[in-house]
């Protein structure tokens, strides 16, 4: 459980470092940036290139804390 919270955690830091700088994480144009773009509105296009790395480490943290309580 240790070992996934962990991995959780680094994704959020990850897509936090990268919604605070207005990175995308991919170099060139990327289909999941292009995605998250879409769905956000125009003044917070800036925060489509962590989004993902946000939503997946959050979904990493909530899966080990519901396994954790399941045990």
């Amino acid at each position: 459980m240790k070992v996934e919270l962990g991995i959780g955690v680094l994704g959020v830091l990850i897509g936090l470092a990268l919604m605070l700088t207005g990175q995308r994480m991919c170099r060139g144009t990327c289909w999941i940036d292009d995605v998250f773009k879409m769905l956000l509105p125009s003044s917070y296009e800036s925060l489509a290139g962590g989004l993902p790395a946000l939503l997946a480490g959050l979904a990493i943290i909530a899966h080990a804390l519901y396994k954790g309580a399941k045990k």
